[in-house]
């Protein structure tokens, strides 16, 4: 009787909470972290910069045999697009962490006096393992458009920091715990390389500056994304309330991995991005582990693979 005992106890009784700094298995890329709140008129709005890199052709006139003569050249180029749109304009699917459905006119309302939000980075549904790190009734949002946006705010009642990334940090074989990190680090931004007649142009980078807003035009960069042992990273660690944890501390937690988020510049970020998260998550805060956001591929190089993609598919 006794074990029977014991199995409904178990069955019947609160799940125990979540371990600190567990290493749950991620799928997919981590969600992106908004922090959003209603407008002067009411409306509640993602505004970003999507940098979207495409082939371009122009006309150039080169010497050949003596002569002068024009020749019509294609070289990839990034540019930007403007992003500015409500919740329901983005014509997403709306559910809490904890799997609860809301229309779009209840995560507005959810989120009308500020709120943080977690975004599917490509438009697929942001596996469970991302959102443990999420109170439960954190509004959740699946649509497509953010993978590649550089988001934004202006300022008040809007944050002044960028927004930080939800990280997973893997365990070595041997001790310690790897972290992905940026080769040059200058803050939030984007990276590429252009190749032009045998010339690498390295496109600027876009930096959040001190007034709330992102300014293209900062140092050109040639950033790559690598890992290193977390132990070599230069960082600081808080908890969600901005209470320094010591080094050692952070680094003994997060010894076997562990979710994290990074703070998306050199200040430990606005409250207002971290109201939706639970209150055992550290915030790693360090200029290397921010990392670059890819622009969004439409040259032809890239368009002609998916033709081949879908031709081997056929055949």
């Amino acid at each position: 009787m006794y074990p029977s005992l014991v199995l409904s106890a178990a069955l019947v009784a609160p799940a125990a909470p979540l371990p600190r700094d567990t290493v749950p298995n991620v799928t997919g890329p981590a969600p992106r972290v908004l922090a959003l709140k209603a407008d002067g008129s009411g409306s509640v709005r993602v505004v970003a910069t999507v940098y979207i890199k495409q082939t371009v052709t122009a006309t150039q006139f080169v010497v050949e045999g003596n002569k002068q003569v024009q020749k019509e050249i294609e070289y990839d180029t990034v540019g930007t697009q403007y992003l500015n749109k409500t919740l329901a304009d983005f014509n997403g699917k709306f559910t809490t962490a904890d799997g609860r459905q809301l229309t779009a006119n209840e995560a507005t309302a959810r989120v009308k006096a500020g709120a943080t939000v977690l975004a599917s980075a490509d438009g697929q549904p942001i596996s469970k393992a991302w959102l443990q790190s999420a109170h439960p009734d954190t509004v959740v949002m699946v649509a497509d458009g953010l993978k590649h946006a550089l988001i934004q705010w202006g300022g008040e009642p809007y944050p002044t920091t960028p927004p930080p990334q939800l990280a997973m940090l893997s365990s070595q074989n041997k001790g310690g715990v790897l972290a992905q990190v940026t080769t040059q680090a200058t803050g939030q931004a984007y990276h590429d390389a252009i190749q032009f007649e045998g010339r690498v142009n390295r496109i600027r980078m876009a930096q959040w500056a001190g007034d709330g807003m992102y300014y293209p035009g900062a140092p050109a960069s040639e950033a790559k994304v690598a890992t290193k042992p977390l132990a070599e990273v230069k960082f600081e660690a808080y908890d969600l309330n901005g209470k320094l944890v010591s080094r050692n501390e952070a680094l003994k937690r997060l010894a076997g991995g562990g979710m994290v988020l990074v703070a998306g510049d050199n200040r430990m970020p606005d409250d207002a991005y971290l109201k939706g998260f639970r209150e055992d998550l550290l915030v790693l805060v360090g200029s290397e582990l921010v990392l670059p956001i890819p622009p969004l591929d439409q040259t032809k190089k890239k368009q002609n693979t998916v033709k081949q993609q879908i031709r081997i598919f056929r055949d």
